[in-house]
């Protein structure tokens, strides 16, 4: 029964995720502002915009190539079709909205220039292969009902213009009108916006092949639910994509620049497949936020950490951190679960510190994870953090490989270290370290070092470690008890 059901379900899916329009125009008229005037036919064209849209709907109105001046309101059931870039929808007016329309109504094969707004919207609404350029405070203002864009191109700071608001900004208007929903498909911003799509109160966004560069921030979203797929963001100062208080969801997004690729605060985040390079603070920076993440790559992330995470209840899997400086993976707070990562070349600017993953006051479990020429330490606990390590490889830990300090516990198994300048185990501080199944190779620094003050220990059990010194400290405690063989069946 489930597998005659699923073809009937994923229609229905896809149809609720369009915005519902009456049945196309059926009235035709064609206008042609070049033309002498005629009765609205193709063969003799109406000279009058606004003559053409008085007639009774629903309409179709054939635009030729030509400058209309606006304001243009477009009546319930209306579709206005240009002819390409050659037909422009302008307004001499400052701030002046040049399209304004309502229901069941659409745009297509047009450019739209200047005033205050472009279009304001309160749909359904489709507009495809539409330009809008040199807006004074926006682009598209939709607040009720769906929005569907497809193959339009947002262009801001033509002619030496200032930075302009917002391209898209999707917000519920009051007097219990429909929430505001964006789709938008296969399009671009291109120029100075400060945010290139803003989605307040409970507004919902759909954005799938998207391109952003230039403005500052892609997409700020402030409640509500977004999803964005296949999108690229680039040459922003800002963060690319922001959320607070809402539900986000990034699939294939890639991000280049930006102060972070990603913030949140009060958020649920979902990614599954993220790219984020040269970001100049972090690569993603969340705060208060659940989720799971997966297939993360970020290269060259600035001092704030790879991954910036703070009070929240995440799940990483499969990642990659190259490149960063201060830190691979910095937690405070709250629980992260960590699995089949690679964290290398951490580094601070002076080239003296750096720790893989630093971990303070929070709930770690970490599993299956690389660190690799971590100039600090490769896994350091601190600040009553409690923290468990299974099955990691660290080589080239410039302090030390495995440090707790100030009230951590660190748990460590099956755990291989090789080339490290500093010690392996670092200890200080009350910080408690267990140790199992450790094999510690070419180690040039102590293979524990630790001040053995108040409650500070240090528990092993099957050490292999070519240097042994350290292990006479007396809050050191070797457990050299066999291995338990295994049971036979």
């Amino acid at each position: 029964m489930l597998t005659r059901l699923l073809p009937w379900l994923l229609t229905l899916l896809c149809a609720c995720s369009r915005p519902t329009l009456r049945p196309e125009a059926t009235g035709e008229l064609w206008v042609d502002g070049a033309a002498g005037g005629g009765d609205g036919t193709r063969a003799r064209p109406l000279r009058s915009l606004t003559e053409a849209l008085k007639r009774p709907g629903p309409l179709l109105v054939h635009l030729a190539a030509g400058r209309y001046e606006g304001p243009v309101r477009l009546p319930e059931g209306t579709r206005l079709k240009g002819e390409g870039p050659s037909t422009i929808l302008a307004v001499t007016e400052a701030g002046a909205t040049v399209v304004e329309a309502g229901r069941d109504t659409a745009l297509e094969a047009l450019v739209v220039e200047g005033g205050g707004w472009g279009l304001e919207a309160r749909g359904p609404v489709r507009v495809h292969a539409v330009t809008f350029r040199s807006q004074a405070q926006g682009a598209i203002r939709l607040g009720a009902g769906a929005l569907e864009g497809k193959g339009l191109r947002f262009e801001a700071g033509a002619g030496g213009q200032a930075q302009v608001a917002v391209g898209v900004l999707v917000e519920a208007a009051t007097g219990g009108l429909p929430t505001p929903s964006l789709i938008l498909r296969d399009s671009a911003f291109v120029g100075a916006y400060e945010r290139a799509v803003r989605a307040r109160g409970g507004a919902m966004v759909r954005l799938e092949e998207v391109s952003f560069q230039g403005p500052r921030m892609a997409l700020s979203q402030e409640g509500g639910v977004a999803v964005v797929e296949r999108v690229r963001a680039s040459g922003g100062a800002g963060t690319a994509f922001s959320t607070v208080e809402g539900t986000l969801t990034l699939v294939d997004v890639r991000i280049q620049g930006h102060e972070y690729g990603v913030t949140t605060n009060r958020a649920r985040l979902s990614v599954r497949g993220f790219t984020s390079e040269h970001a100049t603070r972090a690569g993603l920076g969340l705060t208060a936020t659940s989720g799971l993440l997966e297939d993360v790559v970020v290269k060259d992330a600035g001092n704030y950490g790879a991954l910036q995470l703070t009070a929240s209840d995440l799940e990483v899997r499969r990642f990659r951190l190259e490149g960063s400086r201060e830190y691979g993976v910095v937690a405070l707070q709250g629980r992260l679960r960590l699995r089949e990562g690679t964290i290398t070349d951490v580094s601070t600017a002076d080239g003296i510190a750096g720790d893989g993953l630093h971990l303070r006051q929070v709930e770690a479990d970490v599993d299956t994870v690389t660190v690799e020429r971590a100039k600090g330490t490769c896994v350091l606990a601190t600040q009553r953090a409690h923290a468990v390590l299974r099955n990691a490889r660290l080589s080239g830990c410039g302090l030390a490989a495995l440090a707790v300090d100030t009230q951590a516990t660190l748990e460590s198994r099956n755990v291989n270290v090789s080339d490290t300048a500093g010690s392996v185990l670092l200890a200080i501080e009350d910080g408690q370290l267990h140790v199992e199944d450790l094999t510690a190779k070419d180690a040039k620094g102590e293979l524990v070092s630790t001040d053995c003050e108040g409650q500070t220990r240090v528990l092993l059990r099957h050490v292999d470690a070519s240097n042994r010194q350290g292990l006479q400290s007396p809050c050191v405690q070797l457990d050299s008890s066999p291995r338990a063989s295994p049971s036979q069946p």
